[in-house]
Protein backbone atom coordinates (compact mmCIF):
# COMPACT_ATOMS: atom_id res chain seq x y z
CA UNK A 1 0.00 0.00 0.00
CA UNK A 2 1.05 3.05 -0.72
CA UNK A 3 -0.34 6.72 -0.74
CA UNK A 4 -0.36 6.78 -4.58
CA UNK A 5 -2.98 4.05 -4.55
CA UNK A 6 -5.66 5.81 -2.76
CA UNK A 7 -8.24 7.30 -4.69
CA UNK A 8 -8.85 11.03 -3.61
CA UNK A 9 -12.66 10.00 -2.53
CA UNK A 10 -10.98 7.01 -0.62
CA UNK A 11 -8.57 9.53 1.37
CA UNK A 12 -10.95 12.11 2.13
CA UNK A 13 -13.26 9.15 3.70
CA UNK A 14 -10.25 7.70 5.55
CA UNK A 15 -10.10 11.51 7.14
CA UNK A 16 -13.41 12.17 7.78
CA UNK A 17 -13.66 14.92 5.52
CA UNK A 18 -14.75 16.31 2.21
CA UNK A 19 -13.15 17.71 -1.22
CA UNK A 20 -14.54 21.61 -1.35
CA UNK A 21 -16.93 22.09 -3.78
CA UNK A 22 -17.00 18.44 -4.87
CA UNK A 23 -13.50 19.53 -6.93
CA UNK A 24 -12.33 16.29 -6.58
CA UNK A 25 -8.47 15.94 -7.94
CA UNK A 26 -8.77 13.82 -11.31
CA UNK A 27 -5.20 12.49 -10.19
CA UNK A 28 -3.70 10.26 -7.80
CA UNK A 29 -1.17 12.00 -5.35
CA UNK A 30 2.53 10.81 -5.10
CA UNK A 31 3.34 13.17 -2.01
CA UNK A 32 2.62 14.64 1.46
CA UNK A 33 4.07 17.78 2.52
CA UNK A 34 3.80 19.81 5.63
CA UNK A 35 6.03 22.63 4.29
CA UNK A 36 4.71 24.36 0.78
CA UNK A 37 8.18 25.08 -0.42
CA UNK A 38 8.67 21.13 -0.66
CA UNK A 39 5.44 20.82 -3.14
CA UNK A 40 6.11 18.60 -6.24
CA UNK A 41 4.38 16.75 -8.74
CA UNK A 42 1.06 14.99 -7.67
CA UNK A 43 1.60 16.99 -3.75
CA UNK A 44 -0.83 16.96 -0.84
CA UNK A 45 -0.15 19.87 1.22
CA UNK A 46 -0.82 19.14 5.10
CA UNK A 47 -1.80 22.69 5.95
CA UNK A 48 -0.83 22.63 9.66
CA UNK A 49 -1.09 25.62 12.24
CA UNK A 50 2.37 25.90 14.21
CA UNK A 51 3.28 27.76 16.92
CA UNK A 52 4.75 30.75 14.58
CA UNK A 53 2.88 30.04 11.13
CA UNK A 54 -0.59 28.52 9.80
CA UNK A 55 -0.09 26.47 6.59
CA UNK A 56 -3.49 28.25 5.33
CA UNK A 57 -1.11 31.10 4.74
CA UNK A 58 0.35 29.60 2.30
CA UNK A 59 -2.61 28.13 0.10
CA UNK A 60 -3.10 31.13 -2.20
CA UNK A 61 0.69 30.16 -3.64
CA UNK A 62 -0.14 26.33 -4.55
CA UNK A 63 -3.50 28.12 -6.69
CA UNK A 64 -3.97 26.95 -10.11
CA UNK A 65 -1.39 24.39 -10.40
CA UNK A 66 -2.66 21.11 -12.10
CA UNK A 67 -1.15 18.85 -9.54
CA UNK A 68 -1.61 20.03 -6.28
CA UNK A 69 -4.13 19.63 -3.48
CA UNK A 70 -4.06 20.95 0.55
CA UNK A 71 -5.53 19.43 3.50
CA UNK A 72 -7.59 22.05 4.96
CA UNK A 73 -10.16 22.86 8.20
CA UNK A 74 -10.62 26.38 7.01
CA UNK A 75 -11.40 26.12 3.25
CA UNK A 76 -11.11 29.00 1.00
CA UNK A 77 -13.45 28.70 -1.68
CA UNK A 78 -11.62 31.94 -3.75
CA UNK A 79 -8.11 29.91 -4.03
CA UNK A 80 -8.16 27.67 -7.21
CA UNK A 81 -6.60 25.07 -5.26
CA UNK A 82 -8.53 21.04 -4.61
CA UNK A 83 -9.20 21.43 -0.96
CA UNK A 84 -9.91 18.25 1.29
CA UNK A 85 -11.86 19.77 4.40
CA UNK A 86 -11.49 18.11 8.19
CA UNK A 87 -12.10 19.14 11.18
CA UNK A 88 -8.61 18.25 12.61
CA UNK A 89 -5.78 18.71 10.32
CA UNK A 90 -2.98 17.24 12.19
CA UNK A 91 -5.37 14.07 13.63
CA UNK A 92 -6.34 13.47 10.11
CA UNK A 93 -3.21 13.47 8.48
CA UNK A 94 -2.11 10.77 11.60
CA UNK A 95 -5.07 9.00 10.55
CA UNK A 96 -4.31 9.14 6.69
CA UNK A 97 -0.64 7.98 7.76
CA UNK A 98 -2.15 4.88 9.99
CA UNK A 99 -4.13 3.55 7.02
CA UNK A 100 -1.47 3.45 5.26
CA UNK A 101 1.08 1.64 7.29
CA UNK A 102 -1.91 -1.03 8.68
CA UNK A 103 -2.26 -1.74 5.00
CA UNK A 104 1.24 -2.14 3.40
CA UNK A 105 3.32 -5.55 3.16
CA UNK A 106 6.61 -4.07 4.24
CA UNK A 107 8.35 -5.24 7.42
CA UNK A 108 7.91 -2.10 9.90
CA UNK A 109 10.72 -1.65 12.16
CA UNK A 110 9.78 0.53 14.83
CA UNK A 111 12.79 2.14 17.29
CA UNK A 112 13.22 4.96 19.98
CA UNK A 113 15.53 4.77 22.73
CA UNK A 114 17.22 7.74 24.90
CA UNK A 115 20.35 7.57 23.09
CA UNK A 116 21.32 6.12 19.95
CA UNK A 117 18.12 5.30 18.23
CA UNK A 118 18.96 7.57 14.84
CA UNK A 119 22.71 6.18 14.39
CA UNK A 120 21.03 2.66 14.94
CA UNK A 121 18.03 3.51 12.42
CA UNK A 122 20.66 4.48 9.77
CA UNK A 123 22.15 1.37 10.70
CA UNK A 124 19.54 -1.13 10.40
CA UNK A 125 18.32 1.20 6.94
CA UNK A 126 21.66 0.27 4.71
CA UNK A 127 22.11 -2.97 6.01
CA UNK A 128 18.24 -4.31 5.24
CA UNK A 129 19.01 -2.23 1.83
CA UNK A 130 21.33 -5.46 0.97
CA UNK A 131 17.87 -7.79 1.25
CA UNK A 132 15.40 -5.07 -0.26
CA UNK A 133 13.63 -1.63 -0.86
CA UNK A 134 13.99 0.38 2.44
CA UNK A 135 11.97 3.24 3.51
CA UNK A 136 13.49 5.31 6.48
CA UNK A 137 13.13 8.09 8.83
CA UNK A 138 14.82 11.13 7.13
CA UNK A 139 17.11 12.70 9.65
CA UNK A 140 15.28 12.80 13.22
CA UNK A 141 11.90 13.16 11.53
CA UNK A 142 10.84 11.41 14.91
CA UNK A 143 7.63 12.80 16.59
CA UNK A 144 3.74 13.39 15.91
CA UNK A 145 4.75 14.96 12.49
CA UNK A 146 7.70 13.18 11.26
CA UNK A 147 6.73 9.85 11.53
CA UNK A 148 3.49 10.33 9.90
CA UNK A 149 5.35 12.48 7.08
CA UNK A 150 7.65 9.11 7.07
CA UNK A 151 4.86 6.58 6.72
CA UNK A 152 2.57 8.54 4.27
CA UNK A 153 5.41 8.78 1.60
CA UNK A 154 6.34 5.02 1.49
CA UNK A 155 6.55 4.48 -1.87
CA UNK A 156 4.70 1.25 -3.21
CA UNK A 157 6.58 -1.94 -3.43
CA UNK A 158 8.42 -1.51 -0.26
CA UNK A 159 9.55 -4.37 1.39
CA UNK A 160 11.06 -2.24 4.79
CA UNK A 161 9.80 0.58 6.94
CA UNK A 162 12.40 1.67 9.55
CA UNK A 163 10.64 4.59 11.22
CA UNK A 164 12.70 6.52 14.46
CA UNK A 165 9.88 7.10 17.46
CA UNK A 166 11.05 10.26 20.09
CA UNK A 167 9.12 11.78 22.70
CA UNK A 168 9.53 14.62 25.70
CA UNK A 169 6.63 13.13 27.22
CA UNK A 170 4.26 9.84 28.35
CA UNK A 171 1.77 9.44 25.79
CA UNK A 172 3.67 10.51 22.76
CA UNK A 173 5.23 7.18 21.67
CA UNK A 174 2.05 5.45 22.38
CA UNK A 175 0.05 7.09 19.36
CA UNK A 176 2.95 6.71 17.04
CA UNK A 177 3.54 3.35 17.38
CA UNK A 178 -0.48 2.96 16.68
CA UNK A 179 0.43 4.50 13.34
CA UNK A 180 3.06 2.28 12.21
CA UNK A 181 1.74 -0.74 14.12
CA UNK A 182 5.59 -2.44 13.81
CA UNK A 183 6.36 -5.96 13.57
CA UNK A 184 9.85 -4.79 15.30
CA UNK A 185 10.02 -2.36 17.94
CA UNK A 186 13.44 -1.87 19.64
CA UNK A 187 14.52 0.30 22.24
CA UNK A 188 18.40 1.33 22.35
CA UNK A 189 18.75 2.38 26.01
CA UNK A 190 17.36 4.16 28.63
CA UNK A 191 19.29 7.01 30.34
CA UNK A 192 18.41 10.67 31.67
CA UNK A 193 18.04 12.53 28.37
CA UNK A 194 15.01 14.90 28.75
CA UNK A 195 15.14 14.18 32.59
CA UNK A 196 13.57 17.19 33.15
CA UNK A 197 10.03 16.07 31.82
CA UNK A 198 10.48 12.59 34.38
CA UNK A 199 10.79 12.42 37.86
CA UNK A 200 13.48 9.47 37.34
CA UNK A 201 14.91 7.08 35.05
CA UNK A 202 12.09 4.12 35.42
CA UNK A 203 9.43 6.76 34.81
CA UNK A 204 11.65 7.32 30.89
CA UNK A 205 12.12 3.45 30.75
CA UNK A 206 8.15 3.41 31.35
CA UNK A 207 7.27 5.89 28.42
CA UNK A 208 9.83 4.14 26.19
CA UNK A 209 8.25 0.96 26.60
CA UNK A 210 4.92 2.41 24.80
CA UNK A 211 6.72 1.09 21.40
CA UNK A 212 4.94 -1.98 22.15
CA UNK A 213 1.48 -1.00 22.64
CA UNK A 214 1.07 -0.64 19.22
CA UNK A 215 3.13 -3.29 18.03
CA UNK A 216 1.76 -6.13 15.93
CA UNK A 217 0.13 -9.32 17.99
CA UNK A 218 3.00 -11.48 16.33
CA UNK A 219 6.12 -9.30 16.61
CA UNK A 220 9.27 -9.36 18.25
CA UNK A 221 11.03 -6.70 21.34
CA UNK A 222 14.14 -6.00 20.51
CA UNK A 223 16.15 -4.48 24.35
CA UNK A 224 19.30 -3.53 25.42
CA UNK A 225 20.54 -6.43 27.45
CA UNK A 226 22.67 -4.74 29.36
CA UNK A 227 20.30 -2.05 30.56
CA UNK A 228 19.72 -1.68 34.12
CA UNK A 229 16.28 -1.04 33.01
CA UNK A 230 15.57 -4.50 30.64
CA UNK A 231 13.75 -6.49 33.09
CA UNK A 232 11.15 -3.72 33.29
CA UNK A 233 11.24 -3.27 29.65
CA UNK A 234 11.03 -7.08 29.15
CA UNK A 235 7.86 -6.96 31.32
CA UNK A 236 6.30 -4.35 29.87
CA UNK A 237 6.92 -6.17 26.21
CA UNK A 238 5.19 -9.74 27.55
CA UNK A 239 2.00 -7.12 28.76
CA UNK A 240 2.00 -5.92 25.67
CA UNK A 241 1.52 -9.36 24.17
CA UNK A 242 4.97 -9.53 22.46
CA UNK A 243 6.48 -13.33 23.32
CA UNK A 244 9.34 -12.90 21.28
CA UNK A 245 11.90 -10.80 22.69
CA UNK A 246 15.64 -10.37 21.49
CA UNK A 247 17.89 -9.23 23.42
CA UNK A 248 21.52 -7.45 22.57
CA UNK A 249 24.65 -6.52 24.26
CA UNK A 250 27.12 -7.78 26.26
CA UNK A 251 25.70 -9.50 28.79
CA UNK A 252 26.25 -13.54 28.92
CA UNK A 253 22.44 -13.49 28.44
CA UNK A 254 22.15 -11.45 25.32
CA UNK A 255 20.71 -13.39 22.25
CA UNK A 256 23.18 -11.36 20.21
CA UNK A 257 25.91 -11.14 22.11
CA UNK A 258 29.68 -9.13 22.05
CA UNK A 259 32.26 -11.62 21.92
CA UNK A 260 35.26 -9.35 21.14
CA UNK A 261 36.03 -5.80 19.47
CA UNK A 262 38.97 -3.82 18.53
CA UNK A 263 39.74 -0.24 17.32
CA UNK A 264 41.53 -0.26 14.01
CA UNK A 265 42.04 2.20 11.47
CA UNK A 266 39.50 1.23 9.37
CA UNK A 267 37.24 1.11 11.65
CA UNK A 268 35.95 -1.69 14.88
CA UNK A 269 36.55 -5.09 14.22
CA UNK A 270 33.83 -6.99 15.86
CA UNK A 271 32.63 -10.61 16.93
CA UNK A 272 29.49 -11.45 18.02
CA UNK A 273 27.66 -14.73 18.62
CA UNK A 274 24.17 -15.51 18.13
CA UNK A 275 21.77 -18.24 18.09
CA UNK A 276 22.84 -20.98 15.54
CA UNK A 277 19.80 -20.81 13.09
CA UNK A 278 19.59 -25.00 12.37
CA UNK A 279 20.97 -26.30 15.74
CA UNK A 280 19.00 -25.94 18.71
CA UNK A 281 21.26 -24.61 22.00
CA UNK A 282 24.14 -24.09 19.94
CA UNK A 283 25.50 -20.19 19.02
CA UNK A 284 27.08 -19.30 15.79
CA UNK A 285 30.08 -16.81 15.88
CA UNK A 286 29.94 -13.92 13.36
CA UNK A 287 32.83 -11.57 12.39
CA UNK A 288 32.70 -7.99 10.30
CA UNK A 289 33.91 -4.44 10.25
CA UNK A 290 32.19 -1.80 10.99
CA UNK A 291 33.48 1.58 9.37
CA UNK A 292 33.20 3.72 12.48
CA UNK A 293 35.88 3.85 15.39
CA UNK A 294 33.92 4.82 18.85
CA UNK A 295 32.90 1.65 20.64
CA UNK A 296 29.07 2.56 21.72
CA UNK A 297 28.74 2.41 17.75
CA UNK A 298 29.53 -2.13 18.30
CA UNK A 299 26.38 -2.28 20.13
CA UNK A 300 24.80 -0.52 17.90
CA UNK A 301 25.70 -2.85 14.89
CA UNK A 302 24.30 -5.64 17.50
CA UNK A 303 20.99 -4.06 17.68
CA UNK A 304 21.13 -4.05 13.44
CA UNK A 305 21.93 -7.71 13.69
CA UNK A 306 18.96 -8.90 16.05
CA UNK A 307 16.80 -7.12 13.34
CA UNK A 308 18.23 -9.36 10.81
CA UNK A 309 17.68 -11.99 13.05
CA UNK A 310 14.32 -11.40 13.60
CA UNK A 311 13.85 -11.59 10.55
CA UNK A 312 15.14 -14.24 9.49
CA UNK A 313 17.65 -13.00 7.29
CA UNK A 314 20.73 -14.61 5.76
CA UNK A 315 23.30 -12.59 7.40
CA UNK A 316 26.25 -13.30 5.18
CA UNK A 317 25.28 -10.78 2.33
CA UNK A 318 24.30 -8.09 4.90
CA UNK A 319 27.97 -8.10 6.95
CA UNK A 320 29.78 -6.45 4.17
CA UNK A 321 27.63 -3.40 4.38
CA UNK A 322 28.47 -2.49 8.15
CA UNK A 323 31.89 -1.54 6.74
CA UNK A 324 30.57 1.19 4.55
CA UNK A 325 28.59 2.72 7.29
CA UNK A 326 30.02 5.92 8.58
CA UNK A 327 28.81 8.23 11.26
CA UNK A 328 26.25 10.47 10.41
CA UNK A 329 26.68 14.32 10.22
CA UNK A 330 27.31 15.54 13.70
CA UNK A 331 26.82 11.98 15.29
CA UNK A 332 30.61 11.41 15.65
CA UNK A 333 32.25 11.97 12.02
CA UNK A 334 35.21 12.16 11.66
CA UNK A 335 36.78 15.24 9.58
CA UNK A 336 40.65 15.19 8.54
CA UNK A 337 41.79 18.16 7.97
CA UNK A 338 44.92 20.37 6.98
CA UNK A 339 45.56 23.63 9.43
CA UNK A 340 48.64 25.61 9.82
CA UNK A 341 50.85 23.10 8.22
CA UNK A 342 49.96 20.48 9.95
CA UNK A 343 47.31 17.67 9.75
CA UNK A 344 44.19 17.99 12.39
CA UNK A 345 41.18 15.26 13.31
CA UNK A 346 37.87 16.93 13.69
CA UNK A 347 35.54 14.93 14.99
CA UNK A 348 31.78 16.45 14.89
CA UNK A 349 29.26 15.22 17.46
CA UNK A 350 27.85 18.36 17.89
CA UNK A 351 24.36 17.29 17.00
CA UNK A 352 22.52 16.84 20.26
CA UNK A 353 24.26 15.57 23.57
CA UNK A 354 23.12 13.59 27.38
CA UNK A 355 25.35 12.48 29.90
CA UNK A 356 25.73 9.13 27.53
CA UNK A 357 26.76 10.26 24.90
CA UNK A 358 28.98 12.86 26.32
CA UNK A 359 30.58 9.68 28.05
CA UNK A 360 30.36 7.94 24.69
CA UNK A 361 32.02 11.02 22.73
CA UNK A 362 35.11 11.36 25.20
CA UNK A 363 35.80 8.01 25.14
CA UNK A 364 36.06 7.67 22.00
CA UNK A 365 38.07 10.59 21.68
CA UNK A 366 40.23 8.90 24.05
CA UNK A 367 41.17 6.00 21.33
CA UNK A 368 42.77 8.25 19.28
CA UNK A 369 46.32 8.84 21.90
CA UNK A 370 46.17 12.32 20.78
CA UNK A 371 48.88 14.89 21.61
CA UNK A 372 46.98 17.57 21.81
CA UNK A 373 43.16 17.28 22.25
CA UNK A 374 40.46 20.16 22.36
CA UNK A 375 37.62 19.26 23.56
CA UNK A 376 34.71 21.88 22.54
CA UNK A 377 31.35 21.66 24.51
CA UNK A 378 28.30 23.50 25.46
CA UNK A 379 25.88 23.01 28.04
CA UNK A 380 23.81 19.55 28.15
CA UNK A 381 19.92 20.73 28.38
CA UNK A 382 16.43 19.04 29.82
CA UNK A 383 18.23 17.62 32.76
CA UNK A 384 16.30 18.51 35.02
CA UNK A 385 17.26 19.11 38.65
CA UNK A 386 20.58 16.77 37.74
CA UNK A 387 21.93 19.32 35.36
CA UNK A 388 24.91 20.77 37.53
CA UNK A 389 26.13 16.96 38.45
CA UNK A 390 25.71 15.54 35.27
CA UNK A 391 27.93 18.28 33.98
CA UNK A 392 30.14 17.86 37.11
CA UNK A 393 30.15 13.88 36.38
CA UNK A 394 32.14 14.40 33.05
CA UNK A 395 35.13 15.87 34.38
CA UNK A 396 36.89 12.82 35.16
CA UNK A 397 36.27 11.40 31.97
CA UNK A 398 37.53 14.89 30.31
CA UNK A 399 40.72 13.96 32.53
CA UNK A 400 41.02 10.61 31.70
CA UNK A 401 40.81 11.86 27.54
CA UNK A 402 43.86 13.60 28.37
CA UNK A 403 42.52 16.64 26.91
CA UNK A 404 45.12 19.11 27.02
CA UNK A 405 42.75 22.29 26.84
CA UNK A 406 38.89 22.77 26.43
CA UNK A 407 36.33 25.42 25.51
CA UNK A 408 33.30 25.25 27.42
CA UNK A 409 30.07 26.94 25.85
CA UNK A 410 27.46 27.98 28.71
CA UNK A 411 27.07 27.93 32.49
CA UNK A 412 26.52 24.28 33.21
CA UNK A 413 30.03 23.29 31.09
CA UNK A 414 31.81 25.96 33.13
CA UNK A 415 30.87 24.68 36.49
CA UNK A 416 32.52 21.07 34.87
CA UNK A 417 35.49 23.08 34.34
CA UNK A 418 35.71 24.20 37.82
CA UNK A 419 36.35 20.20 38.95
CA UNK A 420 39.12 19.83 36.15
CA UNK A 421 43.07 19.56 37.17
CA UNK A 422 44.77 22.77 36.63
CA UNK A 423 46.60 20.74 34.07
CA UNK A 424 43.90 21.18 31.62
CA UNK A 425 43.65 24.80 30.29
CA UNK A 426 40.12 26.08 30.18
CA UNK A 427 38.17 28.58 28.39
CA UNK A 428 34.84 29.84 28.81
CA UNK A 429 32.14 31.62 27.17
CA UNK A 430 28.53 32.39 28.18
CA UNK A 431 26.58 30.93 24.59
CA UNK A 432 27.61 30.06 21.62
CA UNK A 433 27.52 33.43 20.06
CA UNK A 434 30.58 34.33 22.30
CA UNK A 435 32.56 31.72 21.18
CA UNK A 436 32.16 31.90 17.68
CA UNK A 437 33.00 35.77 17.70
CA UNK A 438 35.91 34.49 19.68
CA UNK A 439 37.05 32.01 16.82
CA UNK A 440 36.50 34.63 14.23
CA UNK A 441 38.94 36.80 15.84
CA UNK A 442 41.95 34.75 16.56
CA UNK A 443 41.43 31.10 14.79
CA UNK A 444 45.02 30.35 15.47
CA UNK A 445 45.22 31.32 19.45
CA UNK A 446 41.77 29.30 20.24
CA UNK A 447 42.70 26.22 18.42
CA UNK A 448 46.44 26.28 19.76
CA UNK A 449 48.86 23.31 19.19
CA UNK A 450 45.40 20.79 18.89
CA UNK A 451 46.13 18.16 17.10
CA UNK A 452 42.62 16.32 17.53
CA UNK A 453 39.13 18.46 18.44
CA UNK A 454 36.24 16.91 19.69
CA UNK A 455 32.76 19.44 19.52
CA UNK A 456 29.74 18.27 21.57
CA UNK A 457 26.95 19.49 23.09
CA UNK A 458 23.09 20.07 23.04
CA UNK A 459 21.37 21.18 19.61
CA UNK A 460 20.24 24.38 21.81
CA UNK A 461 23.45 25.55 23.65
CA UNK A 462 25.08 25.33 19.70
CA UNK A 463 28.12 23.40 19.91
CA UNK A 464 26.94 22.79 16.05
CA UNK A 465 27.22 26.32 15.57
CA UNK A 466 31.10 26.31 16.14
CA UNK A 467 30.98 23.24 14.22
CA UNK A 468 30.14 24.11 11.39
CA UNK A 469 32.31 27.31 11.37
CA UNK A 470 35.62 25.10 11.95
CA UNK A 471 34.63 22.81 9.15
CA UNK A 472 34.18 25.87 7.00
CA UNK A 473 37.41 27.39 8.19
CA UNK A 474 39.40 24.62 8.09
CA UNK A 475 38.09 23.09 4.61
CA UNK A 476 39.39 26.07 2.77
CA UNK A 477 36.52 27.19 1.81
CA UNK A 478 36.30 30.47 4.03
CA UNK A 479 36.73 33.82 2.80
CA UNK A 480 37.72 36.08 4.96
CA UNK A 481 35.76 37.14 8.01
CA UNK A 482 31.85 36.78 8.85
CA UNK A 483 29.79 37.64 11.13
CA UNK A 484 27.77 35.07 13.77
CA UNK A 485 24.47 36.51 12.55
CA UNK A 486 25.46 35.36 8.90
CA UNK A 487 24.52 31.24 8.18
CA UNK A 488 26.27 29.68 10.78
CA UNK A 489 24.83 31.55 13.86
CA UNK A 490 20.99 31.22 13.93
CA UNK A 491 18.21 30.41 16.33
CA UNK A 492 18.30 26.81 17.33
Amino acid sequence: MSLSKLHPTKIAEICNGYWLNEDIPQFAFHHVVIDSRQMAGNSLFIALKGAHKDGHDFLASLADHPEYGAMVNKPDPEINLPQLVVADVEASFQALAKFVAHNSRARKIAITGSVGKTGTKDMIADMLAVAGKVHATKGNLNNHLGVPLTVSNMPEHNDFLVAEMGMNSAGEITLLSEIVRPDIAIITRISNTHAAFFNNLSEIAEAKAEIFLGADAFGTAILPRDDEFYSQLAGSARLSGLKNIISFGTDEDSTIRLENMEVQEQGLEITASLPHPQTQGMRQIVSFTLGMRAKHYAVNALCALAVAYALKLDLAPLLPAFAQMREGTGRGRVHQLHYAERELTLIDDSYNASPASMQAALAAAASYNAENLLIIASDMLELGAAEIAEHKALAPAIETAKAKSVIAIGPLMQSCCQHLPEAISATYFADAKAAYTAFDKDLVAMIGAADLILIKGSHGSGAHKISAYLLDRLSGKHNGPSTPMRGVYHAA
